[in-house]
């Protein structure tokens, strides 16, 4: 299949109504209409949502949606998923209502993580009202949300058939990286569009779960004045300090939210070219992002924890 765009996210959480002032306050997304069952749909352009909260006994991801061209690109990856053993479900009518969707099916990757594809999203030209003043805008649009990183207990050969041979993604690079823990990882990292990644997967024995989303700018000043902001508020907690990775030029910070996951929130981020040539940095960091949170998000568990579900 040819995916265009990691489109949305969507998760579970019992502080699910915390959002409405987080995102807006720290990085200005927009409240957008509230979800049938209470969630909450965050907007960074003029697409229906983005990141959307859904209340939930606990914190938990409830899908990926990646972004198809058309009916068409749809319906041939549906069969590809058929033939592949993948069994993916098509969403009924309402299902697609509630996704603001033409056509959506769900499936999971090899560790269980759902995934969904989609063709058809809803957008209103013009809607994009940002939810705190902003220097730039978010980049989204084609190149969709930006990207989200899971941790899987290791990188095998099924995951990596996976994203490469089932979602049709391509490697970006992998390293090695020191874990919050202090332990060494080899993290993955996959490009479906002109962004560096979208997708990546980070191999800790044991443990499973998302590490962290990452939404961007196109002002290096939101990025500051949200640094400024998080450093000031007791509440929401820096993991990973302001710096630079090797492997792009995106200039970002972590923070911690409340449904337990981290977010990168940066500027700057490089686009590459259609005959760009993979190559491996020396170090994950060209200067800062200096680890300050206490071991993993929250959001990355022991394996006998449930970590996803479908919604």
């Amino acid at each position: 299949m040819k995916i265009h765009a990691l489109g949305y996210l969507g998760f579970e959480s019992p502080r699910f109504e915390e959002w409405l002032t987080f995102g807006p306050e720290v990085f200005g997304l927009q409240v957008g209409e509230r979800g049938a069952d209470g969630a909450v749909h965050l907007r960074m352009d003029d697409r229906h949502r983005r990141l959307s909260i859904h209340p939930g006994e606990e914190d938990r991801l409830a899908y990926v949606g990646w972004e198809l061209a058309d009916k068409a690109a749809f319906t041939e990856a549906v069969a590809e998923l058929t033939d592949q053993g993948y069994t993916p479900s098509l969403g009924n009518p309402a299902d697609c209502a509630q996704r603001q969707v033409q056509g959506l099916a769900r499936f999971e990757d090899p560790f269980g993580f759902p995934h969904e594809i989609y063709y058809g999203p809803t957008f209103t030209a013009g809607s994009f009202l940002p939810g705190k003043p902003m220097a730039g805008s978010f980049v989204a649009g084609v190149d969709g949300v930006g990207h989200v990183v899971f941790v899987v207990p290791e990188i095998t050969k099924d995951l990596e058939e996976f994203t490469t041979g089932v979602l049709g993604l391509e490697l970006f690079g992998g390293w090695t990286a020191t874990a919050p823990d202090g332990s060494v990882s080899g993290p993955q990292f996959y490009r479906c569009n002109p962004r560096t990644h979208c997708l990546g997967y980070v191999g800790v024995p044991g443990m499973k779960g998302v590490q962290h989303i990452a939404i961007e700018s196109t002002h290096l000043d939101d990025v500051g004045r949200a640094w400024d902001l998080v450093q000031e508020r007791e509440d929401i907690p820096v993991t990973v300090t302001l710096g630079r990775h090797m492997s792009d030029t995106l200039i970002s910070f972590y923070m911690r939210s409340p449904t337990g996951f981290d977010i990168e929130f940066g500027a700057g981020g490089e686009l590459l070219p259609d005959d760009c040539v993979q190559t491996s940095p020396s170090t994950s960091e060209a200067w800062g992002h200096k680890f300050v949170a206490d071991g993993w998000a929250p959001s990355v568990r022991p394996l006998t924890t449930p970590t996803a579900r479908n919604t």
